[in-house]
Parts: C-alpha cells; sequence; structure tokens
C-alpha cells in the first residue's frame, strides 16, 4: 500500500470499506426471519453443556437477533461513505 508524502502510514479506508460491506450484507442476512432463526438455533446448539444459559438463550425472542442485524446493517451504511470519503480525500 502506498503512502502519501506527509502521512504517518497506511489509510484505513479499505479497511473500513471492507469493514462496511460485510457489515451491511451480513446485517442484511441477519434481519430476515430465516437466517436469525438458524443464528439463534446455532447459539442455543453451541450453549449444549450450560443448561442454565441455554434455556436463557431459548426464551430470548428472535426480534433481538433481527435488532443486532439492523445494528449492523446501519453501521454498514454509515462506514460504507466514510470510507468512501476517506479515499476521495487522501
Amino acid at each position: 500500500m502506498l503512502t502519501i508524502a506527509g502521512q504517518g502510514g497506511p489509510s484505513p479506508a479499505p479497511f473500513l470499506l471492507i469493514w462496511g460491506v460485510v457489515a451491511l450484507v451480513g446485517g442484511g442476512a441477519l434481519v430476515t426471519r430465516r437466517v436469525s432463526e438458524r443464528f439463534c438455533a446455532m447459539v442455543v446448539k453451541g450453549l449444549a453443556g450450560k443448561p442454565t444459559q441455554q434455556a436463557r438463550a431459548k426464551a430470548l425472542p428472535l426480534g433481538f437477533a433481527r435488532f443486532i442485524g439492523g445494528v449492523f446493517m446501519v453501521c454498514g451504511m454509515v462506514a460504507l461513505p466514510v470510507s468512501i470519503g476517506m479515499m476521495v480525500k487522501g
């Protein structure tokens, strides 16, 4: 990665761009009912050794996983224009 004269190090803009795209796509998938149900089932299955926490995870509403997906989508939508603006500025 090339650096511009006077710049202290490589720009974080490409990382932010990739992170923004991944957050947008991943959050968009998690917002759907099918993926959020699979995600919750995976979490519950992963807690098989801890019955108390597994019961709490089963009781958690499906809307919670969808809310987390929405938050990731918003973060991705914010990160994309910021990273593009950082790359344009140089």
